[in-house]
């Protein structure tokens, strides 16, 4: 019986915490157009390295999007190696305005041939939105929109919140 109290009280305190870091990755981005991009939020280099990669056609839906979300402005560089299909890169300030855009970045399937592998030139940013190329929302995005926050924790906590996490790593 105490066995069984402390797994309990163990899966609970993991649930609470699970529950607790659900900002970081439940998340969406409102367009001007008023469309609303469900949004996976990755942050940490490993995950950022990882990006599509690996990521069927069928398992990333038009109204998905990936947000590289980094803590600085730099020149960021993308390519595309074990992607299943093709991408629009929207290159964001920090306040989520979009800078610039690459559309239908080609995909390819593997990492055989590295000088095959498509890049996108380098751009000043913040962050990078990653979403489907005939995504009929990401078509609708233009230079100078500015996409809306949408989450449980505001853009300035979540970044607070990504710092922490970042940092215990």
């Amino acid at each position: 019986m105490r066995k069984f109290l402390t797994l309990l009280l163990l899966l609970s305190l993991s649930a609470c915490q699970s529950e607790s870091q659900k900002p970081l990755h439940d998340l969406e981005l409102k367009t001007p157009a008023g469309d609303i991009v469900i949004t996976r939020l990755v942050y940490a280099p490993k995950d950022m390295e990882q990006g599509l990669s690996g990521i069927k056609e069928s398992d990333f839906a038009a109204n998905e999007g990936m947000l590289f979300f980094y803590m600085n402005e730099d020149e960021k560089h993308f390519w595309m190696p074990d992607t299943y299909f093709d991408l629009d890169l929207f290159y964001l300030d920090k306040d989520l305005k979009v800078l610039d855009i690459i559309r239908k970045l080609p995909h390819y399937i593997g990492r055989a041939n590295y000088n095959l592998i498509p890049r996108a030139r380098g751009i000043w940013c913040r962050h990078v939105l990653e979403m489907k190329a005939d995504s009929p929302i990401a078509a609708k995005i233009n230079i100078g929109d500015q996409l809306q926050w949408k989450s449980k924790l505001s853009l300035e906590k979540t970044e607070e919140k990504i710092r922490k996490e970042l940092e215990k790593k």
